[in-house]
């Protein structure tokens, strides 16, 4: 493998990584404040700035490289960070009710 192949990969999960972080907050923080609004919209904006992060990071990278690199890896990146928001809107939906039943029964409110 080469050192741009290797950079790719760790773009990527780089980028998969925001899903998992920005789930384990909100999960937390509905589940101990009980305010569902505020807490998914920051989780969807730690998302979307992890995402950027990785995309800035990949153009300082990539440019070296080539311009077709540069643009593919932010294709790449654009395509990723906008899966990656839809599909933590839709589970943070589904896990809704659940995560204020948790506030519920853990501070009897």
């Amino acid at each position: 493998m080469s050192e741009a192949d290797l950079n790719v990969i760790f773009y990527t999960l780089f980028l998969l990584l925001g899903l998992p972080i920005s789930y384990k907050y909100a999960k937390f923080t509905v589940s101990h404040t009980g305010m569902v609004l505020p807490h998914f919209f920051v989780s969807l904006m730690l998302n979307l700035c992890i995402g950027t992060v990785g995309v800035v990071g990949w153009i300082f990278f990539s440019v070296k490289i080539s311009r077709a690199f540069t643009i593919g890896g932010i294709y790449l990146g654009a395509w990723i960070i906008s899966i990656s928001l839809m599909a933590l809107l839709v589970l943070l939906l589904v896990k809704r009710k659940s995560m204020i039943q948790r506030f519920h029964y853990h501070y009897g409110r």
